[in-house]
């Protein structure tokens, strides 16, 4: 690619001389295409692959930004870091942990299951959860975590009735030599303030894609990553596209930077990928919200005609019927959440509408099924991962009291219990356990026998865990189990989605699984007051916090601008004798957007 093939506004961010650029790049702008025109450029001017880090928001977008830089530079691509910052974290604690209390190489990560798992233990041990309830109360204990999960300061956290709980927490993940999903940005930003990473890589140069969606440990991580001498920033998104709040991204503080001119600002504003109706249409939207910089979208494409219908009464059933009916290539059925996805693919099953439910195997990583035979894996990888042993020993065979006779020995042998385990097993039993080598294929066919590991039919059916080993193992024959455990550490709703042509013609998602996106036809279900917005937000409102609402307006705003040709606003009904106080009218932002009900066009 040449400096020719961009437009006006890429060239000048393509080419700012800047080192600290801020690209706010609206909606099908092409941002990735500037951003790796601007690797290509900083390659040409002197820099080395080596130096220079891609920080993307899913796995699914660095491997894109991969093949893409792959396309345009060629073999110095391999040189160029790609990943997310979660990914830099566990590949840098799993070499250099050891710099800041944990065992070289045997690192694994906790899902939420395993992390409420050690909480629980540990909060026994302190006298704040008994017989299955925290005290004060479970309220207290989900603020404290969320603010430690947000880097607050210590003060802050001191103030909790739960302050102790996080000395014990952490001091057990050192013990186990494993973090939360959290702790790996956390890590990462331990190991820059320790100069761990200057001392250890190259890289100097970065660039940051989606940085309206960071959270405050990931500004400070990539804040003490800037502090080598030369090093430069090249940060790409849209504020009007932060809709990662309830995970901690903090869009107000990109704005504090703007508004503080600490960033050099070029803006991104054509838009390659819909239709003029839909471009004006967000426009429109987004200009409702005030409190950050938004940008007037300019539609590239000429060719106008109806691109957007505002459908009534269409609840899961009705929507069904009109996907059944339609059945159009390209289709995507955006929802607000999980739920609405469940109902929505069950009436297509009824019809025998083919789809694919993007999330819904990721999803499962989370459950007791997967967790506890993940759990086994984890400790022959890390066998001082004694959570993962708690969560897995049960489906070995292993009675309560044979479990604690375990953990004594361990503790009087300076053993961890998974070792003191596998000493008392028959040279049989050995032979049959996966070792750390082995393949996921192999994996599978362990738990299949079911010789040693037993599976809980409470837990759910076997067959579901299985099937995920197998297609792994398909797309990663060599894969160990070392490889497997990193690569579900970082799973994401999106590493579900068709590459290619192999995408099927009708696929359901959320909203925010939808980011990053685009669709010839898409339609938006729920676009009714208490779903889109939703209920928390409406309160919140009523209490005197906009800026929930903006929040909402932004999710929109992305569901919207994924549609390219078609977009269709599917209003439940506004009333419903289940439950009788059930009353949704259209959702205001129909209003803000000019779009009126099919009924009343």
């Amino acid at each position: 690619m040449s400096l020719d093939e961009l437009n006006a506004e890429q060239r000048a961010a393509v080419l700012a001389p800047e080192d600290r650029v801020l690209v706010l790049a609206g909606a099908g702008s092409g941002k990735t295409r500037t951003l790796v025109e601007r690797v290509s450029r900083m390659l040409e001017n002197g820099a080395s692959g080596y130096e220079i880090v891609c920080v993307t928001f899913t796995r699914a977008a660095a491997a894109e930004m991969r093949k893409r830089l792959e396309n345009s530079i060629g073999r110095e691509a391999g040189k160029i870091t790609v990943s997310t910052f979660h990914g830099l974290g566990l590949a840098l604690l799993k070499n250099y942990g050891q710099h800041i209390g944990l065992r070289y190489g045997l690192l694994t990560v906790y899902t939420p299951l395993e992390t409420n798992t050690l909480l629980e233990h540990c909060g026994e041990m302190l006298g704040l959860f008994s017989r299955g309830k925290w005290k004060p109360g479970k309220r207290d204990l989900d603020a404290f975590m969320a603010a430690l999960e947000r880097g607050e300061s210590d003060e802050a956290l001191r103030e909790s009735p739960y302050a102790p709980l996080r000395a014990a927490f952490e001091a057990a993940c050192l013990q186990n030599n494993a973090l939360p999903y959290y702790g790996l940005v956390q890590g990462l930003a331990k190991l820059a303030e320790a100069g761990i990473v200057r001392q250890y890589t190259s890289w100097q140069h970065f660039l940051v894609d989606e940085v309206q969606d960071m959270d405050k440990m990931q500004w400070e991580a990539l804040r003490l990553m800037l502090m080598r001498k030369g090093s430069s920033l090249f940060a790409v998104g849209d504020i009007a596209q932060s809709i990662y709040s309830f995970r901690g991204a903090v869009p107000q503080y990109l704005q504090a930077l703007i508004d503080a001119g600490k960033l050099a600002v070029y803006e991104l504003r054509s838009n390659y990928r819909s239709v003029p109706a839909i471009v004006r249409m967000a426009n429109d939207l987004i200009r409702h919200n005030a409190s950050h910089r938004t940008i007037e979208m300019q539609p590239v494409a000429t060719q106008d005609f109806p691109a957007v219908v505002c459908a009534p009464g269409m609840d899961s059933a009705a929507l069904a019927d009109q996907l059944a009916r339609e059945k159009a290539a390209g289709t995507a059925v955006l929802c607000r959440n999980n739920r609405m996805l469940d109902k929505l693919s069950g009436e297509l099953a009824a019809r025998n509408t083919p789809h694919l439910r993007v999330g819904s195997r990721t999803g499962r990583l989370h459950s007791p099924l997967f967790v506890r035979a993940n759990a086994l894996l984890k400790c022959i990888v890390n066998s001082y991962d004694e959570t993962a042993f708690l969560l897995a020993y049960r489906a070995l065979g292993i009675t309560a009291q044979q479990y604690a006779d375990i953990c004594v020995t361990a503790a009087a042998e300076g053993k961890s219990s998974f070792c003191v385990y596998q000493e008392n097993l028959t040279i049989d039993e050995l032979s049959v356990m996966p070792t750390e080598d082995a393949t996921v294929a192999q994996v599978r066919d362990f738990f299949a026998g079911e010789r040693i590991y037993h599976f809980d039919p409470a837990d759910g059916d076997k067959a579901d865990y299985l099937d995920w080993l197998a297609a792994y193992a398909t797309a990663h024959p060599d894969n160990s189990i070392a490889d497997y455990l990193d690569w579900i550490a970082l799973a994401d709703a999106q590493d579900e989605m068709p590459v290619g042509d192999t995408r099927p013609d009708l696929m359901l998602m959320t909203c925010h699984a939808a980011k990053g996106l685009e669709f010839e036809r898409v339609f938006i279900a729920g676009c009714n007051e208490g779903v889109l917005p939703g209920r928390q937000a409406l309160a919140a409102e009523k209490k005197g916090h906009p800026e929930a609402m903006e929040d909402e307006r932004r999710l929109m705003y992305v569901a919207v601008t994924r549609a390219q040709q078609r977009l269709v606003l599917a209003v439940r009904p506004t009333e419903s004798p289940f439950p009788a106080s059930c009353n949704e009218p259209p959702s205001r932002f129909l209003a803000e957007m000019n779009v009126r009900l099919a009924s009343q066009q």
